[in-house]
């Protein structure tokens, strides 16, 4: 009975010991800040389309860039006020009547969870795509989001994150805004662009 329960823990143990071992190989990338991220949505209306982009985020990368079977974790902060149309006005009205920041200043993108891979591993001066399946809040309003990612690896091992996905406003209650008599489209286009650099 002794060797049997013996047997087990060991087992036991062994078992922890590799999925700590995996679980070691995922490397942390930190989003660079500044000019080499850029968040842009894409607004259009019959009348009117224009560009809201912003460089002030963060957020980091995580994965095990071998065995991309493995998990993937991604997490991205955007400061909502931040977001600059090409349009002081349209700006301010964006803020105040629709994104209302006073109250909702950030927007968080979390995924952890990979869904497809079109190739296991990344090496340097690849490209992978990956399903990234994950939750977007915004305007206190959380929903799950497929994204669809191009993963890029160069030569000094700093990763390039690009993707694209629909979000809609009325499933995170923000009022459509309207510019002359034409409301815009309810479903806005995200555009991710982010450079993400080894770390801690």
């Amino acid at each position: 009975m002794f060797k049997y329960n013996k047997v087990i823990l060991l087992t036991v143990l062994l078992s922890m010991l590799l999925l700590s071992a995996g679980a070691a190989l995922a490397a942390h990338f930190d989003i660079v800040v500044g000019d080499k991220s850029e968040i842009i949505f894409k607004s259009k209306a019959p009348l009117e389309k224009f560009d809201g982009k912003t460089k002030k985020l963060s957020g980091f990368f995580e994965a095990d860039l071998a065995n991309l079977n493995g998990a993937v974790t991604l997490e991205v902060e955007i400061d909502l006020a931040s977001f600059d149309t090409g349009k002081k006005k349209r700006n301010k009205h964006m803020r105040e009547n629709h994104l209302e920041t006073d109250k909702f200043p950030t927007a968080w993108f979390r995924a952890g969870s990979i869904k497809s891979a079109s190739k296991i591993s990344l090496a340097a001066g690849e490209s992978v795509t990956i399903v990234l399946s994950g939750k977007l809040d915004l305007h206190g309003v959380e929903k799950t989001h497929d994204v669809t990612l191009q993963l890029t690896q160069a030569n000094d091992g700093s990763v390039r994150i690009q993707g694209e996905f629909p979000v809609k406003l009325s499933e995170h209650d923000i009022k459509r805004p309207k510019f002359l008599v034409m409301k815009l489209a309810d479903e806005q286009l995200v555009v991710i662009d982010l450079l993400a650099r080894q770390g801690s």
